[in-house]
């Protein structure tokens, strides 16, 4: 088991989920989710006409990321973007465009494309010079990136942004990548003194997924990758005490423990 990270706060938005405080309640099982079509604010990050320029997948980190990064320093953490599939309706639409016969792929198109256009985006927004990874990991994305964001702050310190972020797929590649809700999630991690919560990993874990508590909860965890972080937001939000599982890539799980910070 990995040593402990402190969660500092907490970036959330999906259906019915429009921010962690106010998600907070029905996380706990406290109150009950309601479906909602979400909704991404204007992020207040980027000027106009970059904002003009992105894509609804790089808005849905850029939320999740604002929302975490909240009370730290934007200018100078490290940070992880994690999705499973990237920008799925620039994919589709520049594979529609290269079926023409004049084929002719939009310059903007092919530069949001690339996996890491999130977090060139975080970095331009926040002019951040830090490194800021990008990955992917199936639908053990989730667990692939805490293991990066952990490891990374357990070995360089300072704070790590984790953003897990999923946009729904076309109709074309729904039949092999069933993804059906807007969702995304982030961490601001760092040392455990001044946290919430400490977080420890267990890379040698075992048992299945951990389900949601909540039924309405569990059937959107499994309309989006980034949402099998579902069972870890419970935990944060208070619904339970116990350990929490996730698939992870390459057949594994990976085991992730959590208690209340001490004052």
């Amino acid at each position: 088991m990995l040593n402990p990270v402190g969660i500092h706060a907490v970036g959330l938005i999906g259906p019915g989920l429009a921010d962690f405080p106010s998600a907070r309640e029905i996380l706990a099982g406290r109150e009950e989710h309601l479906y909602a079509p979400v909704q991404i604010p204007p992020t207040s990050l980027l000027p106009a006409n970059e904002r003009r320029r992105t894509t609804q997948t790089i808005r849905l980190a850029l939320r999740a990321a604002e929302e975490a990064s909240e009370g730290g320093d934007r200018t100078s953490m490290r940070s992880v973007f994690a999705s499973s599939s990237g920008d799925m309706d620039i994919i589709d639409r520049i594979c529609e465009a290269l079926t023409h016969p004049d084929p002719a792929v939009s310059p903007m198109q092919f530069h949001n494309s690339v996996h890491n256009a999130a977090a060139g985006n975080w970095s331009i927004a926040t002019r951040n010079p830090a490194p800021a990874t990008a990955l992917s990991g199936f639908t053990g994305t989730v667990a692939a990136g805490l293991l990066e964001a952990v490891t990374l702050q357990l070995s360089e310190g300072g704070e790590v942004l984790l953003v897990c972020y999923d946009v729904p797929s076309m109709e074309l590649f729904r039949e092999v990548r069933p993804v059906t809700e807007n969702f995304a999630f982030g961490l601001r991690l760092g040392p455990v003194a001044g946290a919430q919560w400490q977080l420890r990993l267990d890379p040698g874990g075992n048992g299945p997924d951990t389900p949601c508590r909540a039924p309405a909860l569990e059937a959107l965890r499994a309309t989006n990758p980034a949402a099998r972080a579902l069972p870890l937001l419970e935990r944060l939000a208070g619904a339970h005490h116990d350990a929490v599982v996730l698939e992870a890539p390459a057949g594994r799980v990976l085991g992730l423990h959590v208690e209340e910070a001490t004052p």
